[in-house]
């Protein structure tokens, strides 16, 4: 499926959206119309890390997990990712939760209105702010090392005289093991826009946070503050001996994940 994403009437970009369906003719395609198959009682979107798309590994392994369950499936690349348009240069949290709004309504438009949103990383954050922003329909959150405190991160990644070099550019090369891109300055301004102490306030939507101690990129004392600190019921999984993508233990998380729904009622028993 594809989105177009407008400007005065035109195409400026788009989002590659993707539907599985657990009674389609092929439930593991990843390209499955969004027309096949019945509509199920609760449906999976799928948000990718950053410098990620929603066929990575773990995207791979939880669609075919969900669909095993009776469970849709929706994943899409966030703009400048994948087979989406944009760019990274322009890479935004706001941007994000924007591509978030127009997959969701998609999602309403073709019957489905409960749904679980399943994050990592960056993928995770976004969920996060969304879900206490639009929490309408969303009945549970799954996030894998969620991105709290990322404008921290990247502060720290750069250092006192590379993140002045960015200020003053206006760009900066960031490199993790998927890539190398161009970020702009304005993805740490805007990341300013949105403090962990406020998320914390305002999410009540029922969550599950999934975050390994030895993880380089977000600091799990964040993702346990979030846990302690936030009006919404959480369960927090921490791993003393867990990096930060969790590829490694991807079938307990799965495990974990499946028993949050059910507890829940997303799932039946």
């Amino acid at each position: 499926m594809r989105i177009p994403i407008l400007d005065g009437g035109r195409e400026v970009s788009h989002l590659d959206v993707t539907l599985a369906r657990p009674d389609s003719n092929r439930p593991d395609s990843s390209r499955a119309d969004a027309g096949v198959g019945a509509t199920p009682t609760a449906s999976v979107l799928y948000l990718h890390g950053f410098g990620s798309s929603q066929n990575g590994e773990k995207a791979d392994f939880f669609r075919a997990r969900a669909l095993a369950a009776g469970l849709g499936f929706w994943s899409f690349d966030f703009q400048g990712h994948g087979a989406s348009g944009g760019g990274m240069g322009e890479l935004t949290l706001s941007r994000c939760l924007a591509d978030i709004e127009r997959v969701r309504g998609a999602m309403v438009s073709a019957g489905e209105t409960r749904i679980a949103l399943l994050g990592s990383s960056m993928g995770g954050l976004a969920g996060l702010w969304h879900s206490a922003r639009s929490p309408a329909g969303v009945e549970a959150g799954l996030y894998i090392a969620p991105a709290l405190g990322l404008e921290q991160a990247f502060e720290a990644w750069a250092g006192e005289e590379g993140l002045a070099r960015w200020q003053r550019d206006g760009a900066f090369e960031v490199t993790n093991e998927l890539g190398s891109w161009e970020i702009g300055w304005g993805f740490v301004e805007d990341l300013r826009r949105y403090p962990n102490a406020s998320l914390a306030s305002s999410l009540a939507t029922p969550s599950l946070l999934l975050q390994g101690k030895l993880d380089d990129r977000v600091a799990w004392r964040d993702v346990l503050d979030l846990s302690v600190n936030c009006r919404a019921p959480v369960e927090l999984h921490l791993f003393s001996d867990g990096d930060h993508r969790l590829v490694d233990r991807k079938r307990h998380l799965w495990d974990l994940m499946i028993g949050f729904l059910r507890a829940r009622g997303v799932l039946s028993p």
